[in-house]
């Protein structure tokens, strides 16, 4: 008995079935594959460089100093390796000078040495793990000078124009090598008498910080130094009238400090009207009007914190 053929219409529907149950195969292996790489992108352990804090440096002396950091977070992998790198110029990296502290997370130590005398350095933690390096801040430090500091040196970050005690305890203040502006109010918003701050040596940094709590932000002299962050530190301050009167007779007076002979901003108020100011083309000391536009020479202790400088007179570079 013969097969009965199968009309060709209906062969033509069997094969464009076909063709569209592989076609919809097709189609939902692709989407079962994006899908599939979605979730294990989705659930893939991401890993980032680590976050690191840097430790104060201490027990400097000449040639060395004790130094570290804290890893705060590996970054979610392994740490591999760690230490300190320093170096004489900001942000150093482990391409310059640097330690081998080990493994893992969590707080370290090291010792530096073979630094020069009285040479600023910076240093800053640094992390490895599989995703690259981490660093923490960068901290600037001066070694201990091998010889007597003098008035007119340039020492952590400014140029000397106070100075107290006996090498190799020494401390004093110094000024940036430039001006930080040169047509800057004392304040610009309100005559106000503010009564918060001193004349004396050892009261600008106090000055400074009473002034920017009360009057907060804005385009005033004493914000501009507090603000500052230069050579690697960042507590510069307006001198006090005092302070200012040093840097004319120990360092303009001598050649040093590269001091235009404009008026220069003081951090002493005198009244709710006027501030303390110093013309430095003659050295004579005026209370001027706040809103007044003057230079700023931004300024920072050493050795000693700011507010135990003894009240000393005027010094020169003999002394």
């Amino acid at each position: 008995m013969e097969s009965e053929s199968i009309p060709c219409e209906v062969l033509e529907i069997m094969k464009k079935r076909k063709f569209f149950f592989t076609l919809q195969f097709i189609q939902v292996f692709i989407l079962l594959s994006f899908f599939n790489s979605c979730e294990t992108d989705q659930y893939k352990q991401t890993a980032q460089i680590p976050t690191l804090i840097s430790a104060e440096i201490s027990d400097i002396t000449q040639t060395s100093a004790i130094v570290g950091g804290n890893i705060v977070n590996d970054g979610g992998a392994p740490i591999t390796a760690r230490g300190v790198c320093w170096f004489t110029s900001d942000n150093p990296t482990i391409a310059d000078f640097k330690t081998s502290d080990g493994i893992g997370a969590g707080i370290f130590t090291c010792y530096i040495d073979d630094l020069f005398p009285g040479k600023l350095y910076h240093a800053r933690a640094y992390a490895i793990n599989s995703e690259g390096v981490g660093y923490g801040p960068d901290i600037a430090f001066t070694t201990v000078s091998s010889t007597s500091l003098s008035i007119g040196d340039t020492y952590q970050g400014g140029i000397i124009f106070y100075l107290g005690g006996t090498f190799p305890e020494q401390y004093g203040l110094v000024c940036a090598h430039s001006d930080q502006g040169t047509i800057v109010p004392w304040y610009s918003q309100n005559y106000i008498y503010y009564g918060t701050t001193s004349t004396a040596i050892g009261s600008g940094q106090t000055n400074t910080s009473s002034l920017v709590s009360i009057l907060g932000n804005g385009f005033y002299a004493a914000k501009f130094c507090d603000d500052l962050v230069l050579n690697g530190f960042d507590d510069w301050f307006l001198p006090s009238r005092d302070e200012l009167g040093l840097m004319y007779t120990n360092l303009k007076k001598n050649g040093f400090g590269n001091f235009t002979n404009s008026s220069y901003w003081s951090s002493s108020e005198y009244d709710y009207l006027s501030a303390y100011a110093q013309y430095f083309i003659s050295g004579r000391q005026s209370c001027n009007n706040k809103f007044h536009s003057y230079n700023i020479r931004a300024v920072r202790p050493f050795g000693i914190q700011q507010g135990t400088l003894p009240g000393k007179g005027f010094l020169t570079r003999d002394h």
